[in-house]
């Protein structure tokens, strides 16, 4: 299934509320702040010539709000009419269940039994009304299958679907997945068996006014 794919300019949403609290948001969602703003546009400058020069594109975007968010600068940037961005559930966040909302540290104390499960086994187990790493990967690895080789595909989504595509795309082992990161200041070009992260200047991103590459709450 994976021994050709389409090529893909991967990216992830730009700083939420909850990403600067340190809550993991999975299917709930907060607004992206200041910084988020200004990461998403940082982002869409750094890819504009690249937009500009490819002939056919399509562009995907989760339904959540803080990706569609992050779409419409995208849109604004590269002079795309936002409504050329599909919205695709195959492209929301893994879910998280009874953890969405929580801290890392809130889990590990409150849930500790489903925390050392979710450690013993983190790619098979799934949090009550949650989702596993495996569940995951089928449903991204389903909704490539739709995908035409023809076009290039703008994908902007999440940090768990950000993660696993790499991973499929890289056939990385599950100890180099887990070890991933995936900054909100950078885009990551994909192609069968290759990925090359775009990164950003230090000095546009402080021109910008962008604090970091962005945060997530490593589960």
């Amino acid at each position: 299934m994976t021994s050709h794919l389409p090529n893909i300019i991967l990216i992830r949403h730009g700083e939420t509320q909850w990403n600067v609290a340190g809550r993991l948001q999975g299917r709930k969602d907060t607004p992206l702040t200041a910084n988020g703003v200004r990461q998403a546009l940082a982002v869409g400058l750094r890819l504009a010539e690249r937009i500009a020069g490819e002939t056919k594109l399509k562009f995907w975007v989760s339904p959540l709000g803080r990706a569609r968010q992050t779409a419409s600068i995208l849109a604004d940037t590269w002079s795309v009419p936002f409504e050329q961005f599909t919205h695709d559930e195959a492209l929301v966040e893994r879910a998280y269940g009874s953890w969405e909302g929580r801290a890392h540290d809130e889990i590990e104390r409150d849930l500790a039994h489903e925390y050392e499960a979710h450690s013993a086994e983190p790619w098979d187990y799934a949090m009550p009304g949650g989702e596993s790493r495996t569940t995951l990967d089928g449903r991204l690895l389903a909704w490539l299958a739709t995908l035409d080789h023809e076009n290039t595909h703008v994908v902007v989504t999440h940090s768990g679907c950000v993660r696993a595509l790499r991973g499929i795309y890289t056939k990385a082992s599950r100890e180099e997945i887990l070890a991933y990161r995936e900054p909100q200041t950078a885009s990551f070009l994909l192609s069968t068996g290759h990925e090359t992260m775009i990164g950003i200047p230090l000095s546009i991103l402080r021109a910008l006014g962008c604090e970091g590459e962005g945060r997530t709450v490593w589960i």
